[in-house]
This record gives structure tokens, C-alpha cells and sequence, in this order.
């Protein structure tokens, strides 16, 4: 009853719908795409549009919610946008003119309009992407009406634990809600030349080598501690200094003399020898060959702030089987933090004093494999996301046709 009110009420105040809804090119079938416009990043809607592609080549779209990104070409896709129909009369007409055959909703919104008309054409929806912790008012009369237009939903794609329990909570049919994952920003491995990858592996050869990605010059101190600690347990060790800025060079350099350690700087092209307990590597074009040959890696610019390089993507060394040590400072990756956290795909260590723990820790091999395993899970998992996103739409889209 509270839906039927919510939508009359719609109706009442809804304009006219408009005249026509111009459908796409082609004759495949259409597949309509509500963008939440409550979202705070971007929706991932071009890489999902391709893997929808990769399935069925000749599908056709229909996009409403937040305006696409820039550069989106509608053409090349056979696809038109239009505004969110929040009416009972222009969803009507949407669906009548442009027939979808099914409606995918992407992030956190429920459009009780489109839900409605779209379920009542025997039409399936899917929702993905969607934390709804926003809509967990159950008590009052908008969680009345969120209950109603969750059960009309056929597909939960959920991202999370809590979005998948707060669709249940909502009414969702526990058998309809699926925990896939988010859709995390999936980066390409860097860069690295495999002869010299395979040269520097032989010479390090039944050595434990860590990293300390970009830090600052107060973490560069505290990786050499912690690194001086963990000589003693292991006497071969060798921490490489990864992405250093070259004005911080002479004072780390200043810092290995007082702690009694032997550095070699790899601007003078120098190779480790067995004897060397620091390498210091200021170009962050070789990141890729450091993460390669690095077990474990600190990244910098989370634990202390201070001069130096910008922060690297933790994406980076999850991608390329790094075991990965960070502070508690997010900087612009918070995202990706909580998910490598929430993975146990990362140590997260709060002083230097727990950096030389958790550094001692990860230099057993089967300690850092279970980090580094979580992580690249997590760093390759978007696309595997997407692809079980597309498979839905496609799959459901068949089923009810």
C-alpha cells in the first residue's frame, strides 16, 4: 500500500511524459541501464558494457541516473541516454518504446518508478553494486516502501557482507542475493625487463629482499631499523628503497653509515653483492622490476609523513605477488586500502616499532604467500567482478526471455 501511495503520488505531480523516446540503432536486444546518481565515484559502466559485449556482440543499451563520463561514445555502442522516468505514465512509455528486456540497476539507488512499471512488464531487474545501508530505515514509511521494491527485484549482485545483509534485512529473498565482491579499479602489472628481472633474481638468489615503496624520508629511517633488526635473524637480507627522491639520498645515505650497514646506489649501476645490505634505486620507472623481486614491500607515505614521492597505487605490488606492509595514513587510496584490509590481503602496522614486527614476521615464506595470495585477488578481482555482473544481466536476460 505504501508503494501504490509513493507511485499515485508520482503520478500526480509527474509532467507529461514526453512525446517519443528515440530507441537505439539496430535490432538486438536492449538492455536498460539505471546509473545511481547518488554515487560518489563514477560508475564502472564503459569496462561492464564491454564484458556485456564479449557475450553478445549485438546488445543495445539504454542509459538513465547520473550522466555518463566524458568521452563515452553512445554510437559505437548502439546506445541513446534519457532523463530517470519518475513517473508511472513515462515509464510506461520508455518501456513500451524502446522494449527492454531487462534493467540493470548500478549503485546505490532504488528508482521506485522505473522498479514498478519495469517489474509490472514482466521485465527482470538486477541490482549490483549497491551498499544500501542508506535505505535500512525499516520502521518508517520510505522503509516501507524500499521493502516493496526489493522484493520486485529478481538479482542482488552484492559487494560486500553488510550490502548483502542489508538487502535481506530489506526483503530481499535470501535466495536472490549473491555475494560476488566489488568492482575494484583493476591496474595493468608494471613494466619491468624480464632479462634483467632474471639476471637480478639469479644474482638474489637465497636472499629474503624487501622493499620500501616511495617512502618518506622518516619511513626510509624506520625500513633501515627495522631492516637492521631483521639482519639478525637473517644476515643476507637486502632492502631495496624503491621510488627515493634524489634530494633524500644524501641523508639516508648519512643514516646507513650510523647504523653500520653497506648500501651500493643503483644510479651508478652497480649489482648487490652478497656483503651490500641496502640498494637504493631512485628511478620509479623500475618499480615493476622491484615489486617483481620483492617478497614483501612497505608502501611508503602511509606510516610517517615527511619529504618525499608520491604515494604508489597498492594495487601495484598485489598485482605483481608482493606481500604488503602499510600505515595507518590512506591518502587519495583509501578504497583500496579497506578492500586489501578487509581481504586480510595486507599487514597494517601504526609505528616503526611494529614495522621491524611485522617485517621479522613476513620474512617466513609462507606468511608473506598468504598476504601476497589475498592481495592479487583482490588487485584482479574487478574484472572478474564485471565479467559475473555481465553474466547475470545476460544470463537472466535469456532466462526470462
Amino acid at each position: 500500500m505504501a508503494l501504490w501511495l509513493h507511485l499515485r503520488r508520482r503520478a500526480a505531480l509527474g509532467k507529461d511524459p514526453p512525446d517519443s523516446v528515440d530507441p537505439p540503432a539496430g535490432d538486438g536486444p536492449l538492455v536498460m541501464v539505471h546509473l545511481s546518481e547518488r554515487a560518489d565515484d563514477p560508475p564502472p559502466v564503459a569496462a561492464l558494457v564491454r564484458a556485456m559485449l564479449m557475450r553478445r556482440p549485438n546488445l543495445r543499451f539504454a542509459f538513465t541516473g547520473t550522466p555518463l563520463p566524458d568521452g563515452f561514445d553512445l554510437t559505437a555502442i548502439r546506445a541513446v541516454t534519457l532523463p530517470r522516468p519518475r513517473d508511472p505514465a513515462t515509464v510506461e512509455l520508455v518501456i513500451k518504446t524502446l522494449q527492454p528486456r531487462i534493467l540493470l540497476i548500478l549503485g546505490d539507488q532504488l528508482p521506485a518508478a522505473l522498479i514498478t512499471g519495469v517489474a509490472d512488464a514482466g521485465i527482470p531487474i538486477i541490482l549490483a553494486e549497491a551498499r544500501l545501508v542508506a535505505y535500512n530505515r525499516a520502521g518508517t514509511w520510505r522503509g516501507v516502501i524500499n521493502r516493496g521494491l526489493m522484493s520486485r527485484i529478481d538479482s542482488i549482485l552484492a559487494p560486500d557482507l553488510t550490502a548483502a545483509a542489508a538487502a535481506r534485512q530489506l526483503g530481499a529473498n535470501p535466495i536472490r542475493v549473491e555475494l560476488i565482491g566489488p568492482v575494484t579499479e583493476t591496474l595493468p602489472p608494471l613494466h619491468a625487463n624480464e632479462a634483467e628481472r632474471a639476471a637480478l633474481a639469479q644474482i638474489l638468489r637465497g636472499r629474503h629482499v624487501w622493499l620500501a615503496a616511495a617512502p618518506t624520508l622518516p619511513e626510509a629511517k624506520a625500513a633501515l631499523a627495522a631492516h637492521q633488526a631483521a639482519l639478525h635473524h637473517n644476515h643476507r637480507a637486502l632492502l631495496i628503497l624503491g621510488c627515493v627522491a634524489p634530494a633524500m639520498v644524501p641523508e639516508i645515505m648519512a643514516e646507513i653509515e650510523a647504523l653500520g650497514l653497506a648500501a651500493i646506489s643503483r644510479s651508478e649501476d652497480f649489482d648487490p653483492e652478497p656483503d651490500d645490505h641496502v640498494l637504493i634505486a631512485e628511478d620509479p620507472h623500475e618499480m615493476g622490476l622491484w615489486y617483481r623481486l620483492s617478497p614483501v614491500c612497505f608502501m611508503g607515505g602511509t606510516l610517517l609523513p615527511g619529504d618525499g614521492l608520491q604515494p604508489r597505487h597498492p594495487f601495484e605490488p598485489a598485482a605483481l605477488g608482493s606481500a604488503i606492509i602499510h600505515g595507518p595514513i590512506p591518502g587519495q587510496y583509501a578504497a583500496e586500502w579497506v578492500q586489501l584490509d578487509g581481504a586480510s590481503a595486507a599487514r597494517l602496522v601504526t609505528g616503526p616499532e611494529a614495522l621491524i614486527s611485522a617485517v621479522s614476521d613476513l620474512t617466513a615464506p609462507d606468511q608473506a604467500a598468504i598476504l601476497a595470495e589475498n592481495a592479487w585477488s583482490v588487485s584482479t578481482g574487478g574484472a572478474a567482478v564485471l565479467r559475473r555482473i555481465a553474466d547475470g544481466v545476460i544470463d537472466l536476460m535469456e532466462i526470462k526471455a
